[in-house]
């Protein structure tokens, strides 16, 4: 019976992506840059397999091109494990790569390694039973998870793959300005400090106006103190919405005092105009923006972006003093084995392997905590256009001290929850009504999402 209704959880996930196959979108938003470094970082303590050949199909959607020297580097070291590369996209989509990946898996491919970009898309496959929990590979190895990765990726008491690229936030500032504004780089602040240094990182008029910050349309910009939590972090958690709270209402003042002020971008521009977060930092029309580490990278200029001022970093700001700095929402990538596998020793050593040392090779910002910090900053600058242009001891302090919340995974239907919170946020920020009306509207209309859903 069980099997039967595995086999009809998957007819249905196939009819899903079938219907929505022409609706595919990139995640080049949300991805981390990837560079090329290679390094001999300390090395994992893997299991020993079997010295018999072993044959381990990886689904990644990342092209061939980029990932098979990383594969290659393992089997060199490996004689006994051929890795065959499954390309899930051959643009880098990985919307497009997981419904592929739903595809091959409900077609019956014989996969025994997938990759999958966040926490939605993990959560919702190990839902379905297609990956194997790792419990019991992870006590055999004799490890503690919790040292070896800042994101903790249990769900329901289960581990069922491992963290690989991480994704959290902190803040880019305008270090030229900061210094000009006899401000030092902050190491500890709040959002009450964070609108002080807009204030005064705020100069000039009309067009060539720098405004101390600008807050993208995004939906964690209306959340920004409550993405800094370590719990109950999303606008839904566990079925129960968080809309009427001290975090939403800190939030939407926060940007509510900033636009009174006119220390940040007029919402109205940003929306009118269709600004965009990175032309806005980099044309210097605003000082500082709180973004994510994708922005590395860009820090050292690009074609289209030149760096013509120091950037430098400091952690997300606290709801209060008192509270820690640099607590922000994580997600990333994740890599685990499907169910089906035959090799499920040989996978895991390949998983562990990949989402450590493998990590390094490629010079990613990785959830490993055993990560060569000051190594990946040296290999960002190197391939940076200005890597002047990069402070690197604030990013240092950044990396090093950042506090990435517990996995929480948001509802499969985040975005439409999202799409009716900043709906009403905007109204709110525009002045087309008052707090209490936006936090009752928000919370009556996420409740109904939530009810639809059940």
């Amino acid at each position: 019976m069980k099997k039967n209704m595995f086999m009809l959880v998957l007819i249905s996930v196939l009819l899903v992506v079938l219907a929505g196959c022409g609706n595919s979108a990139s995640n080049t938003n949300n991805a981390s840059p990837n560079s090329s470094a290679s390094s001999e970082p300390e090395a994992t303590g893997e299991s020993p397999a079997t010295a018999e050949p072993v044959t381990i199909k990886v689904a990644h959607w990342s092209p061939e091109a980029d990932i098979t020297p990383i594969l290659e580097a393992y089997e060199a070291q490996h004689p006994n494990v051929t890795l065959e590369y499954v390309e899930l996209s051959d643009s880098g989509d990985s919307v497009a790569g997981m419904k592929k990946l739903d595809l091959l898996v409900a077609s019956g491919e014989d996969l025994d390694v997938a990759f999958m970009p966040g926490a939605t898309d993990y959560s919702q496959r190990a839902g379905l039973g297609l990956m194997t929990p790792l419990n019991d590979l992870i006590a055999k190895e004799g490890i503690t998870l919790s040292d070896e990765y800042s994101i903790d990726p249990t769900i329901d008491g289960n581990i069922y793959a491992l963290p690989d690229t991480l994704e959290n936030y902190f803040v880019l500032l305008n270090k030229d300005k900061l210094d000009a504004a006899g401000l030092a780089v902050p190491t500890e602040w709040t959002w009450e400090e964070y609108l002080e240094y807009a204030k005064k990182l705020t100069s000039g008029s009309g067009p060539s106006k720098t405004y101390g910050t600008y807050f993208h349309t995004w939906a964690m910009y209306w959340e920004l103190a409550l993405i800094n939590q370590a719990k109950n972090n999303n606008l839904v958690n566990e079925g129960t919405v968080n809309i009427d709270s001290p975090e939403i209402r800190q939030s939407l003042e926060l940007r509510s005092k900033a636009e009174q002020d006119q220390i940040a971008v007029p919402y109205a521009d940003t929306i009118s105009q269709k600004l965009a977060y990175r032309s806005e930092y980099f044309t210097q029309h605003a000082a500082m923006i709180v973004t994510g580490n994708w922005m590395i990278g860009s820090a050292g200029g690009s074609e289209e972006f030149p760096a013509t001022f120091t950037t430098a970093f400091a952690p997300m700001p606290s709801n209060a003093s008192g509270q820690p700095s640099g607590v922000s929402i994580a997600n990333g990538n994740y890599v685990g084995i499907l169910d089906k596998t035959k090799h499920q020793q040989e996978a895991y050593d390949f998983i562990r392997w990949y989402s450590t040392e493998g990590e390094q090779m490629q010079n990613v910002y990785s959830a490993w905590k055993k990560q060569d910090v000051d190594k990946f900053i040296a290999s960002v600058k190197e391939t940076a256009l200005s890597p002047d242009k990069i402070d690197a001891d604030s990013l240092a302090f950044v990396i090093k001290n950042a506090l990435p919340a517990p996995l929480s995974v948001p509802p499969t239907y985040q975005g439409e929850l999202e799409e009716a919170f900043t709906k009403e946020t905007e109204l709110y920020i525009l002045k087309q009504q008052d707090l209490e009306t936006t936090i009752k509207n928000a919370q009556q209309g996420l409740q109904k999402i939530v009810d639809a859903n059940k």
